[in-house]
């Protein structure tokens, strides 16, 4: 939540420090593709060191490290210094792939699905409140202040980790393990389904974002107010959030009962379609409407492919996967904006909803032919 207070008036806060004109878009852009960049690199990085050291300390890292680093962003003074923290942010990142390898080696593996499934309830439930309120707390205290309570939320979610969180990790050792770029080529090479998940939760993450440039204009020739453009962005943004805590459970626990390549099938199908439909859009209200049940077929995404995953990859090795995975999701969200933009600038708004929806139906066809469920593996090590 305290992450989602932030990039709704990251702008604002360029402007109050001086920028004018075209420079706000260009440095807004920058710098909130920085975090990702960085994330993309090092997060199997961090995934690989956690399965030799504990998933705890990572997810301890991560959260004092960025209370550090967000608390600093309210002090800063130029564009530069905001660039230089963000990079610093996406260094310190790596919590949820921490947290999600703990909670895979912490759930039995049959149900793996339910257990994730909630984690990114949660997960998602605070990016949808921080919008919600930012404009509210950005209104009573100001931009800076918010970077405190940020700040303070991350040293919290530490502090919860520190002392509520056990775990017992004992490291497997790997002989002969390669290090490196080729280690991960090996790596990837012998457990396929890394790949086959991370192009799908890229393209899970890309296909949310590619409308993000281009929603408010959207509306706008749908014929929104001009003065309820900002809010009906947000609301339309947030349908799809709210859509998805409500399946992202269900759809985690059915996947555990049936299978989790039945269910991305359904997913990737439903959403190819909604997004498609969408170009044809008439009014805000069909918007709305569409986007929810989005929601209610990408909702799901995430937490089959992590279970999935959990069932298909020794406990030992799960730390590097979903930083591996992580780092696709870094890169859609990067992605997603820009081709989105692109996208629009040459073929037109309505051009972004058809052309992800295609795109959405290659990511189909990817999983028809390199996705198959497993019988969960047996584990090579204890619980954690």
């Amino acid at each position: 939540m305290g992450f989602s207070l932030i990039m709704p008036f990251l702008s604002l806060y360029l402007e109050e420090m001086g920028l004018r004109g075209p420079a706000v878009d260009m440095w807004s852009g920058v710098i909130f593709s920085a975090n990702f960049v960085v994330m993309a690199i090092v997060s199997p990085i961090w995934g690989s060191i956690s399965d030799r050291t504990g998933r705890k300390p990572m997810m301890l890292r991560s959260a004092f490290g960025m209370a550090v680093v967000v608390s600093l962003m309210g002090l800063a003074q130029t564009p530069w210094q905001m660039l230089g923290l963000r990079l610093l942010q996406g260094l310190a990142a790596g919590f949820i792939p921490a947290a999600t390898a703990y909670m895979a080696s912490v759930a039995p593996r049959e149900k793996a699905g339910h257990v994730l499934g909630l984690l990114g309830t949660g997960n998602m439930a605070g990016s949808i409140l921080g919008p919600l309120v930012s404009g509210v707390l950005a209104q009573w205290m100001g931009y800076r202040p918010i970077f405190y309570l940020t700040g303070l939320s991350c040293l919290i979610s530490g502090l919860i980790v520190l002392f509520l969180v056990k775990e017992r990790f004992t490291p497997v050792e790997h002989k002969h393990e390669q290090r490196g770029l080729a280690g991960g080529l090996a790596f990837v090479r012998q457990y396929p389904i890394v790949m086959a998940m991370s192009v799908v939760l890229f393209m899970n993450m890309f296909s949310i974002l590619t409308v993000e440039p281009v929603l408010a204009r959207y509306l706008q020739i749908l014929d929104a107010p001009a003065e309820w453009v900002t809010t009906l962005s947000g609301l339309v943004f947030s349908v799809t959030g709210v859509a998805t805590i409500i399946v992202a459970p269900q759809v985690g626990k059915l996947s555990d009962r049936i299978g989790s390549r039945r269910l991305l099938a359904i997913a990737l199908a439903g959403a190819s379609v909604v997004y498609i439909v969408q170009g044809f859009a008439t009014a805000v209200w069909q918007m709305i409407a569409l986007r929810f049940v989005l929601g209610l077929f990408t909702g799901g995404l995430m937490p089959v492919a992590n279970a999935l995953i959990a069932r298909s990859i020794p406990r030992e090795l799960q730390g590097r996967v979903f930083g591996l995975t992580n780092s696709a999701i870094s890169i859609g969200n990067t992605a997603g904006p820009l081709v989105g933009g692109f996208v629009a600038s040459t073929f037109g708004l309505r051009s972004v909803f058809p052309v992800t929806g295609v795109l959405l139906v290659l990511d189909l066809v990817w999983v028809l032919l390199s996705v198959r469920d497993v019988a969960p593996i047996p584990d090579t090590e204890p619980a954690a």
